[in-house]
């Protein structure tokens, strides 16, 4: 028997609940949602199963994770006895420390309250710094932290991308997606130094001598919001000779701006996986959570 008896999603992420559903091979419902003028949420949820999983990628999460509380309280009320949050893309797990006087552990506020209403975690690349595992961040609930790199190195694999394919990331933080896309495909890791200078104020640097002239280059990262420091990576690709750019995000976060922005950069449309629904999703995640779900 199943561990999860059915799948319920919200109405921004739909297709991305069905798919996962059709994977475990359970029901899937999608919450009603209502907001009043004044901005407040109301959730409607079908009768609940026994053991749940919610469905919901946290890009743009105030009202999100609002409306996560309340449908917790829906399916706890009307009698599931396991909740399990999927959230491919997980908010607020960058401010893990107090960098200037007055700031909160966001990771860890957000954590303590949603470990209140789950039982258990799947993400996907949840953006973890100096924080190693999720188990730290949801205290005491069983979390798990899937990557990426496997959909992106299929993708590559099923492209015929050539033996001497360099997988280059932006900086450090980058360098546990690329070593698992590169190590797989027998390719050559790189891996930058990003200088912040801002938000959108980004060098990458990357190391001398990378073996990357008449080589193509795959750019792969967590994240892609601004798209600055991609373009600085692949700047600097460039002039150390990349025969050819591609470039992947797990997660594509950019408005039609910054799309418009990586024609420009000559660098195409990125490829993103599907957890935060993006005109640029082309790799599927459900099979992987689906195993990660069942498995667990």
């Amino acid at each position: 028997m199943a561990r999860y008896t059915g799948v319920y999603g919200f109405p921004e992420s739909a297709d991305g609940a069905r798919r996962l559903a059709q994977a475990l091979g359970v029901p899937c419902h999608i919450a009603e949602l209502h907001r009043f003028p004044d901005g407040e949420s109301l959730v409607r949820l079908p009768q609940a199963v026994e053991r749940a999983v919610v469905y919901r990628s946290l890009d743009r999460p105030n009202d999100k994770l609002v409306e996560l509380a309340l449908a917790a309280s829906v399916l706890r009320r009307q009698g599931a006895t396991e909740l399990c949050l999927v959230a491919p893309y997980m908010a607020y797990m960058r401010q893990d420390a107090i960098f200037k006087p007055g700031e909160p552990v966001s990771q860890a506020v957000i954590g303590d309250w949603l470990g209140r209403l789950f039982d258990r975690f799947v993400c996907v690349e949840p953006h973890l710094h100096r924080t190693h595992t999720l188990d730290e961040v949801f205290v005491g609930r069983p979390s798990v932290a899937l990557t990426g790199a496997g959909p992106i190195a299929e993708r590559l694999r099923a492209d015929g991308a050539p033996a001497d394919t360099v997988i280059v990331g932006p900086d450090e933080e980058a360098e546990p997606l690329v070593s698992a896309v590169a190590g797989p495909l027998g390719f050559t890791p790189v891996v930058g130094r990003k200088e912040r200078r801002g938000d959108r104020d980004v060098t990458v640097v990357l190391p001398d001598g990378a073996p990357l002239a008449g080589r193509p280059v795959v750019i792969v990262d967590d994240v892609i919001s601004s798209g600055e420091t991609i373009f600085s990576c692949a700047r600097a690709a460039r002039v150390a000779g990349a025969a050819s750019i591609r470039v992947f995000g797990v997660h594509a976060l950019f408005g039609s701006d910054v799309a418009a922005k990586f024609e420009a950069e000559g660098l195409g449309v990125p490829i993103s996986c599907d957890g935060v629904p993006h005109p640029t999703n082309e790799l599927p995640l459900a099979r992987m959570i689906a195993e990660a779900l069942t498995n667990g």
